[in-house]
């Protein structure tokens, strides 16, 4: 089993090199501009989000009185 999967491994990794498909492997595998992008944007909205919900407390705290 083991033997079986190094064998695979190292066939696969040849026909990557082969085939030239490292740019393929890394854009498949790997974190793009789009994917980091995405990520910044899904922090902005949750800090935004926060931002609100503190708004909201503050704003029932001082209506209260």
């Amino acid at each position: 089993m083991i033997i079986s999967k190094m064998i695979i491994n190292a066939v696969a990794g040849q026909l990557v090199k082969h085939f030239k498909l490292d740019k393929i492997m890394s854009y498949v595998f790997d974190d793009n501009e789009l994917d980091k992008k995405l990520k910044q944007h899904d922090k902005r909205i949750t800090k935004l989000e926060k931002g609100k919900k503190k708004c909201h407390t503050v704003k029932e705290h001082t209506e209260k009185k």
